[in-house]
Parts: C-alpha cells; sequence; structure tokens
C-alpha cells in the first residue's frame, strides 16, 4: 500500500517553480475562469465568476458579459476593479487590478469575440434575439499581485514585468 499523497500537477511550490511569470501567464491564459471585483452604486464591493476571456494584448485584456448587467453599469459608474485567478489547488493567487471600460463598438465586439478562448459559459447569449447581445469589458491592468500562503510570500509586479520576464525574487 502506497502512502505517499499524489502531488497534483497544478499546484505551486516556489522550490519546483522556476519561472513565476510563466504560471502567472498560465493562470490567465483565457481558459480559466476568474472572479471580477466591481464596485457597486452604493460605493460596495460586488464580485463575480467570469469566464469568457481574451488575453493577447496583456495587460490589456477582454471579457464578454451581457450588456443589461449590473456590472456594466457599476464599471461605467466606477471603472476600478479587481480581477483574481488561482490555480487548482489555491496555493497561488494573482490579482489584476486596473480600470475597465464598457466597448460597444461593432468592430471591436468582432474582434475580441474571435480570440475568446472560451465561449461555453456565455449564458447571457441566450437571452437575446437581436443585436450582438454582449458587450466587451476591456481591462487595463495597472497592478499585479501574487501570493502564495502555502509558501508564504507575497509580492507586487508593474504589468511591464509580466511582458518583460522580470519579476522580484
Amino acid at each position: 500500500m502506497n502512502t505517499t499523497p499524489e502531488i497534483d500537477s497544478d499546484s505551486f511550490d516556489i522550490e519546483d517553480c522556476e519561472d513565476i511569470i510563466g504560471l502567472a501567464k498560465h493562470l490567465v491564459d483565457g481558459t480559466r475562469a476568474g472572479i471580477l471585483t466591481t464596485i457597486n452604486l452604493d460605493g460596495k464591493p460586488e464580485a463575480r465568476w467570469m469566464s469568457t476571456l481574451s488575453f493577447d494584448g496583456f495587460p490589456v485584456f477582454h471579457s464578454l458579459t451581457g450588456p443589461d448587467s449590473r456590472k456594466v453599469t457599476e464599471i461605467k459608474h466606477h471603472p476600478d476593479v479587481n480581477w483574481m485567478f488561482s490555480n487548482h489547488d489555491l496555493s497561488l493567487v494573482l490579482n489584476l487590478i486596473g480600470k475597465a471600460r464598457i466597448i460597444t463598438d461593432t468592430v471591436m465586439l468582432k474582434r475580441v469575440w474571435q480570440h475568446v478562448e472560451d465561449k461555453s459559459h456565455a449564458y447571457f447569449l441566450n437571452q437575446y434575439s437581436k443585436g450582438p447581445g454582449f458587450v466587451v469589458i476591456e481591462t487595463v491592468v495597472e497592478a499585479i499581485e501574487c501570493t502564495s500562503a502555502k509558501n508564504g510570500f507575497r509580492f507586487a509586479l508593474n504589468p511591464s514585468d509580466l511582458a518583460h520576464g522580470h519579476y522580484p525574487l
């Protein structure tokens, strides 16, 4: 009988990872859901899962949503947002903090639609019979925070650090 626990290949251990930035890019590759937090009209945080994402132009990235969703109104009034992503066992959490805006331009909607990897959770599309049935949330990342409670560390990155492969360790 083998009593050695099986290691989850999606677990994060700082000793085993030579490229934290590569792992961070893996977490925001457009195939994993993230949690978007906005500020509601009463100034309180609102969080929800989002999964129709495109990260082709990071640190600017896009998400699809219904045009009548509360988050659209919230972003129009308070553009500050926080996106949170994690690996499977939550040993690494990545927060992307920035400003969002709502895009309704048809050319941009088509472009983003083509770059979204996984549209299987775009449930809002079933609610509309005319028009594209969606808008784009464009987020410009201003700060990146990476945390691993398992490994006892937290650090912040500038978005340009991700693009250039630099990180503070």
